[in-house]
């Protein structure tokens, strides 16, 4: 006898703004991911240009580096497996790099790259966030 759930087709999710986050998410798990591996490759050393590996950057700039190599991928992770300390280490790495290149541009440099895509990821997830919990008080 075979289960009825193992032959059966999946149905349509009951909240389809669940399944837009969750591949909202992974999606920024991946960047993270990407993001994270940049940085050991400064730690690395494999970039002898000055500033560009960890021997020739500030101290600032050092532990900015190493910070952000650790929490870039425990993010990842978090995120790609969707739970909750995941979002806990993003919101915590996007408000780092964003307070590094905006309250302490003087030392880092104002990036407005860096600072438009965490603010507008962060939004774009309060944003799903917020479109999902309506959809279940609505449908529950």
């Amino acid at each position: 006898m075979m289960d009825n759930e193992v032959t059966q087709l999946p149905s349509e999710p009951d909240n389809p703004y669940d399944l837009a986050l969750d591949v909202y998410l992974r999606g920024i798990a991946a960047v993270l991911l990407l993001l994270g591996l940049r940085h050991w490759l400064y730690i690395a050393g494999v970039f002898q240009d000055d500033g560009w590996s960890l021997e020739t950057m500030s101290n600032h700039w050092r532990f900015v580096t190493i910070n952000l190599a650790v929490v870039d991928l425990v993010a990842a992770v978090g995120l790609w497996m969707r739970v909750a300390w995941g979002n806990v280490i993003w919101i915590y790495v996007a408000l780092f790099e964003v307070a590094m290149h905006t309250v302490f541009a003087d030392t880092f440099g104002f990036d407005w790259l860096i600072v438009s895509f965490h603010v507008i990821s962060l939004l774009v997830f309060v944003g799903l966030l917020v479109m999902s919990r309506r959809h279940e008080a609505a449908a529950g």
